[in-house]
Parts: C-alpha cells; sequence; structure tokens
C-alpha cells in the first residue's frame, strides 16, 4: 500500500512540474523586459531592465572616462531605462553603486542629487577594483517600484 501511495504522489509532482513549466501556465513570472542594446545584452547575458508585477530592476548602468561625466552617463541611462515603464528617479527605492574610485562618486555626488531631487532611496556604495570592462569607472543598479493599480 506504501508504494501505491509512493508511486501516485511521484505521478502527480511530476504532472504539476510539467504543467508549471509550460508557457501559458500562470505560475510562470510575466517579465517584460527593455533593452537599450539587445545584441550586446545577449552578448553579454543580461537585459537591461525586467519589470515584474509592480517592481522595475534595471540593470548595472554603467559610465567610463572621468568621474564626472561617468555618472552622468550611467544615471542617464537609468533615467532612460526608468521612463520605458513610465517611472522615474521617484519610483528608486534602492540603489547599488559600484565605482573603481569611490572618493572620485564622493566628489560628484552632487550630479546624483540632481536626478534623485533629494528623495533619496535605500542605498549601498561599494569600491571596487574593476567592472566587466576594464575602462568603466562607475556601475548603478536601481530597482524602482510603481505604484499598485487600484
Amino acid at each position: 500500500m506504501k508504494t501505491k501511495t509512493l508511486v501516485t504522489i511521484l505521478l502527480i509532482s511530476c504532472a504539476y512540474f510539467v504543467n508549471v513549466s509550460g508557457q501559458n501556465n500562470p505560475a510562470v513570472l510575466k517579465k517584460e523586459k527593455f533593452n537599450i542594446d539587445k545584441t550586446g545584452e545577449d552578448d553579454i547575458g543580461y537585459t537591461q531592465a525586467v519589470k515584474v508585477g509592480n517592481t522595475i530592476y534595471v540593470s548595472g548602468s554603467v559610465g567610463w572616462g572621468k568621474m564626472e561625466d561617468a555618472l552622468k552617463l550611467a544615471y542617464d541611462e537609468i533615467d532612460k531605462s526608468l521612463k520605458n515603464y513610465n517611472a522615474s528617479f521617484a519610483n528608486v527605492v534602492k540603489e547599488n553603486l559600484y565605482a573603481t574610485a569611490l572618493d572620485s562618486v564622493i566628489k560628484y555626488k552632487d550630479i546624483r542629487r540632481n536626478y534623485y531631487k533629494n528623495d533619496f532611496p535605500a542605498a549601498t556604495w561599494v569600491e571596487v577594483k574593476r567592472l566587466y570592462d576594464p575602462g568603466l569607472v562607475v556601475e548603478v543598479e536601481v530597482i524602482a517600484v510603481l505604484p499598485e493599480k487600484k
């Protein structure tokens, strides 16, 4: 009797997992993806931004050259990603910033302030030895939340 029960449980489990992997299954996350450079992103293996529900996950946006210019490049790219979902920096709730020269980021922190308009998210800033491409000096990723639809 125990063997028959175990076999039944295994069959039900297999049927469940086969069903969950189906494309029309509501258990599969609905992801709205946004690409700035799909070919380049596919080559590396990421998507610029992904929206799941009312949450937007923006991949690390990068900058190179002088830190002052690099920060503008990174935050402008984030702005473009957010606008794709009708969002702005006011929707950002978490920011992670990685820089090869953190003192330089601190020196130019007012550039960042201009994007957030003093409505700052939770944030973490970390100095790193290098980023994906050795020419990059800063990478910023954010999570933004859209208001719930009523």
